[in-house]
């Protein structure tokens, strides 16, 4: 799928990779863990212990916080989202990608940046909702800034441009850190991930520590959804087949079913987007520093000693999946001939205890996100055959650029549009 001169981040690792069974040294001495039992087995023992640091304050004042575990925040929030995926919210969230499609509507857009405007846009109310447009405005610059650097890569930004990524991240920390100060003083309330830490963790955490929490979503919902949103945009694109198999199953049911049940009332949708997740798996590789003395397959690791993971390469492993760089999303049907191995074999969120909190809601918005793209929406390639995806951070279509055009009742009844000029 990707071009002889494209990046592949993973091109000088596939050979090691197979050679030593998924677990080798590489580089500066980083152990590179690319099987799923050991991956799985050196992250839960890595972050067993998932005490916070001690605030910064106390830090400097040379004592100790209240101890707080990450568990108890992920405790929260997972509660939470579970209120965020209710039918109103799936509405609104829906209602968010829409309107930003719509505002690009018939202009030549590039479909991947666009694909992370619009899941980072349309995820910032699920963290930190009621922005002023303003502070908003900080929190888009600052998650350029991230994209841009992720696919600058190293050494590849300017000195303005690290400039520019440090402003933004500094007013971002500002704006989470009066976001959090305003409602400890009993301002409106907002159903979203911060509210919960602010009511129930803030005089243990303290505000630094509970700006760090806000912050570190708001950095995570800055990259891999938008990329898989763009992969499953490049598969919808490149596949027509899939947009009518798709189309048929959303016209089958109102929308409104869509909202109350999620994926269940739409299984080929979902059974697509699984295969999105597998197949483009982001991010390609997450370092991960040793917080306690590891032995993974023999290999020592001491504290404060790097090793790096990768879904990608977990989803694509020819041991436990059939013709892994097949796009196929039969290949989730109840009947298929080689099922899926699940569990730490399928990690596009990552491993326990530190997988996404957002799995489940991700899902739902990239069905959610296949339905405008099948019955409101269609983007009109400028150069189909040119597209492809290309592996650098994150899987990255190429050469995808276009428009984004409405459907037209011709579309929805199964006959194909007519030509627009561009």
């Amino acid at each position: 799928m990707t071009g002889r001169d494209d990046p592949d981040l993973l091109a000088n690792l596939r050979a090691p990779n197979a050679e030593h069974d998924g677990v080798f040294w590489h580089g500066d001495r980083r152990l590179m863990v690319f099987d799923a039992d050991a991956a799985s087995r050196a992250n839960a023992e890595n972050f067993a212990d998932l005490t916070l640091p001690d605030r910064f304050v106390d830090r400097i004042r040379g004592r100790r916080s209240p101890a707080v575990s990450w568990r108890q925040v992920r405790s929260l929030w997972l509660s939470q989202i579970r209120v965020l995926s209710e039918e109103s919210r799936l509405r609104a969230l829906t209602d968010r990608m829409a309107a930003i499609l719509d505002n690009r509507r018939d202009q030549h857009v590039d479909f991947g940046w666009l694909a992370h405007e619009m899941m980072f846009r349309a995820l910032v109310p699920v963290v930190l909702d009621g922005l002023s447009t303003s502070d908003q405005a900080w929190l888009d610059r600052d998650a350029i800034a991230k994209l841009t650097r992720l696919d600058a890569g190293p050494g590849g930004q300017t000195r303005q441009q690290r400039w520019q990524a440090i402003v933004a991240q500094l007013h971002t920390g500002r704006v989470v850190r009066k976001e959090i100060r305003r409602r400890a003083r009993g301002g409106r309330t907002h159903v979203d991930l911060t509210q919960p830490i602010v009511d129930r963790l803030l005089p243990s955490l303290g505000p630094d520590r509970a700006m760090e929490a806000v912050t570190t979503v708001l950095t995570a919902i800055a990259g891999p959804p938008g990329a898989t949103a763009g992969c499953l945009m490049y598969e919808l694109a490149k596949r027509p087949e899939w947009v009518a198999t798709l189309t048929e199953e959303f016209a089958a049911g109102p929308v409104d079913q869509l909202y109350r049940t999620g994926t269940r009332s739409a299984p080929t949708a979902h059974q697509f987007v699984k295969e999105v997740l597998r197949m483009w798996s982001a991010p390609l590789l997450m370092t991960r520093s040793a917080r306690v003395p590891l032995t993974v397959r023999a290999h020592r690791l001491a504290v404060g000693q790097h090793f790096l993971v990768s879904p990608y390469l977990v989803n694509h492993d020819e041991r436990h999946w059939s013709d892994p760089d097949t796009f196929d999303p039969h290949r989730w049907s109840a009947g298929a001939a080689h099922r899926p191995p699940g569990g730490h074999y399928y990690v596009p969120f990552g491993w326990a205890p530190t997988a996404c909190i957002g799995a489940g809601l991700g899902s739902i918005q990239l069905v959610l996100l296949a339905y405008l793209l099948c019955t409101r929406f269609r983007l009109e390639l400028r150069a189909p055959d040119a597209a492809r995806v290309s592996l650098g951070a994150v899987p990255r279509p190429l050469d995808f650029d276009g428009w984004v055009r409405l459907r037209g009742p011709r579309e929805l009844s199964g006959r194909p549009p007519r030509r627009r000029p561009a």
